[in-house]
């Protein structure tokens, strides 16, 4: 019996430290984004990635580093598959492919607290055993992103549904899909995970970062500071030293 209960201590404490390690892998406890830089003649560029999940002193460090740059005459581009539709019975028909075809529902974080600004805190048991407030990213606002002349440099969530159907044939919707409410959990039958992965691969990846490189490349600013996930960086380098192998990354 006294090793039965060391063992199930032991699974315990291994599980916990399992789960911390699994947290600090994605980066969610960094207190400052490692920052990359790249130059090519008299143009230059800043990529700060961003991250869904984070520490509330990560974004305030973003907050501060944008607000500098700014001032410097860097001009924003940023990352948002936000939908360009032109009714909300429109966006339910995507919403609701989108979560067939990856297999869960559409905005289900769930949180245990507000805070008093824009970020929200994740109801996770493992964010809350290591004592840090892990918060969703805030809105471009909270990182006093000027918006008369910042630049939306990504593709509408719609239009990657477009082009996904467009070579891989039309996203089914079945009677559970329809009946389902989007703000429900999604038990219906999800897309086949081949396809599942070439939407992940080739179009929330690769399409996206192709079309960063591309803007950026033809782009008439001199100075551009990317906000834009940090899984898109390598991708998003290589495809600008594709166009133009000039491009260097500053040490």
């Amino acid at each position: 019996m006294r090793n039965y209960f060391i063992l199930i201590a032991f699974l315990f404490l291994f599980t916990s430290c399992a789960e911390s390690l699994v947290v600090q892998s994605t980066g969610v406890l960094q207190n400052a984004a490692r920052i990359h830089h790249l130059k090519n003649g008299d143009r230059e560029i800043i990529y700060i990635p961003m991250r869904h999940l984070g520490k509330r002193n990560y974004y305030d460090y973003i907050q501060r580093q944008v607000d500098s740059l700014q001032q410097q005459g860097f001009v924003v581009f940023y990352e948002s598959i936000a939908y360009q539709v032109d009714s909300a019975q429109q966006r339910d028909l995507y919403d609701r492919k989108f979560r067939k075809l990856v297999g869960h529902t559409v905005g289900s974080t769930k949180t245990y607290e507000k805070t008093s600004d824009t970020t929200k805190v994740l109801m996770a048991p493992m964010y809350k055993n290591l004592g840090s407030r892990i918060i969703q990213q805030p809105e471009y606002s909270f990182f006093k992103v000027d918006y008369n002349t910042a630049v939306v440099a990504d593709i509408p969530k719609n239009v990657l549904l477009d082009e996904f159907e467009y070579t891989y044939g039309d996203i089914v919707l079945e009677p559970c899909d329809w009946k389902t409410p989007l703000h429900e959990p999604y038990s219906c039958k999800a897309a086949k995970g081949k396809l599942k992965r070439i939407f992940d691969r080739q179009f929330i990846m690769k399409r996206r970062e192709e079309n960063l490189a591309a803007l950026v490349a033809d782009a008439a600013q001199k100075k551009i500071l990317i906000m834009f996930g940090a899984a898109h960086y390598k991708g998003f380098l290589k495809h600008l030293q594709e166009r133009d192998p000039n491009w260097k990354i500053v040490k």
